[in-house]
């Protein structure tokens, strides 16, 4: 996709002559800081071109079993589209290689490697993989299909996550990355853009495009993304579990501060920052504890024998979350006014929030609920855009304008509950005196962060 990184995967001349501390790449194209060599240079012809985006249509019938339903992206090697499998009548996602096999036997190879290391992990936080296939002479393996968009996608609307929610999704990529380090894989691209998070906030790691195993003789090649790549990735040395530590590292520092560690110009600039540069410190203002901050260093030292193995570092987390988990202990228990005319809606997110430990209150009008905010003083209100009263308070906006009119209740944070069709209304909504808006169809992670948030 054009807003993300480009991974690559580069052979070069490498000189191991001593001092020699920066690679010499192969002439070729695209050797900027936004735009590398993806991969070996492939001759597709624009027939072949023409003939696969054909094959990838919606509707068409792709490998006589794989009904294409929509294209969900590019990786190093191929694209990406949800089909059903008609043999089973399942929505899986396929991948298919960008040329065919005797075109490129090169990249075939890296294929195939791809389907032999993604196979050996199962886990829960790692897309599962099926099997290798082939259509008219293009390769394609076929995967679990994930409803969800990458971290890329969520930090782009968002700009950053706060601690606990980074902390959150972050446990949940060490335990992939555990996963597939305890089976010899090293995934080499850690990055927003191969992780995918769904509306329940269950990270899974994407693309082993380029991964490779622990065991393989090492192979002289550059394989990454520029601005997650680790020292000893650019210095042709042997790449092992620390080197994902890095690339996660990277990852953890986007997610907390919305940034990368090194703001550089070129490509060279990237390289030397990774090899001999500190990274920027994260903002002081910024409310991230200290031990999270220590993380981050830790995971992105230049010396991978100093890194934590993913155990170590998903411990490390473990322990900043039940920290801050005892910490709002005592704010379990507030209170939370759910407005909502839809008995299904109220029910689900009732039974998420008193799960967690919150005390709910439910009203089906905004009459109610002016009744129940004046009795209970709670400490957040949720309330569907679509709701109306009686003849006291016909809708939710005159509930905004009683609420904020008390004294008592006028710093209690209302969050919204609407459709997408309000989506770019924000600044309005928030004059009208709306705290936060969520977009339904809502998942637990989106009920549970915004009640985080706001009534602690």
């Amino acid at each position: 996709m054009a807003d993300e990184a480009p991974t690559f995967v580069s052979t070069a001349d490498f000189d191991d002559r001593p001092g020699t501390t920066l690679p010499t790449f192969v002439a070729g194209e695209g050797l900027g800081h936004d735009s590398v060599v993806r991969s070996a240079k492939r001759s597709r012809t624009r027939d072949a071109a023409a003939a696969l985006e054909l094959m990838l249509q919606p509707g068409a019938v792709f490998g006589r079993r794989y009904r294409i339903q929509k294209f969900l992206g590019s990786g190093a090697m191929g694209y990406v589209c949800a089909a059903i499998d008609e043999s089973i009548d399942e929505l899986i996602a396929i991948k298919v290689l960008s040329a065919p096999m005797q075109e490129d036997p090169a990249a075939f190879e890296r294929f195939k490697n791809e389907l032999k290391l993604a196979r050996r992990i199962r886990h829960r936080n790692v897309v599962q993989t099926f099997d290798l296939g082939f259509a008219e002479g293009y390769p394609f393996i076929s995967m679990e299909y994930i409803d969800a968009d990458n971290l890329l996608k969520h930090l782009a609307r968002r700009g950053k996550f706060d601690e606990q929610t980074a902390l959150h999704i972050f446990r949940q990529v060490l335990r992939g990355l555990r996963a597939a380090h305890d089976c010899g894989v090293v995934h080499r691209d850690i990055k927003p853009e191969n992780i995918l998070l769904n509306k329940d906030r269950i990270a899974f790691i994407t693309d082993f495009g380029v991964a490779t195993s622990e065991n393989l003789v090492r192979r002289r090649e550059y394989a990454g993304t520029p601005d997650y790549m680790a020292p000893e990735q650019w210095r042709f040395e042997d790449v092992a579990p620390a080197t994902d530590i890095y690339s996660a590292g990277v990852l953890l520092y986007k997610m907390l501060t919305g940034n990368l560690p090194f703001r550089t110009d070129s490509l060279h600039d990237t390289i030397e920052a990774h090899l001999y540069g500190t990274p920027e410190p994260i903002d002081e203002a910024l409310p991230i504890s200290h031990d999270t901050r220590a993380l981050v260093a830790a995971m992105m030292a230049k010396d991978a024998a100093e890194r934590p193995n993913a155990a170590a570092a998903l411990e490390r987390v473990q322990r900043l979350v039940d920290r801050a988990r005892s910490m709002m202990s005592a704010a379990k228990g507030a209170k939370v006014l759910i407005i909502d005319h839809d008995d299904d809606d109220s029910c689900f997110i009732r039974t998420v929030l008193e799960a967690d430990g919150y005390r709910v209150s439910v009203a089906a009008n905004a009459r109610d609920g002016v009744d129940l905010a004046f009795e209970q003083s709670p400490s957040l209100i949720l309330m569907d855009a679509r709701i109306r009263g009686g003849s006291d308070v016909p809708d939710g906006l005159a509930f905004l304008r009683v609420v904020r009119s008390d004294e008592k209740l006028r710093n209690v944070p209302v969050v919204l509950m609407t459709e997408k069709t309000l989506i770019g209304m924000e600044g309005e909504l928030a004059r009208a005196g709306v705290a936060d808006v969520l977009y339904k169809p809502l998942g637990n992670g989106d009920i549970l962060e915004a009640t985080k948030l706001m009534a602690t």
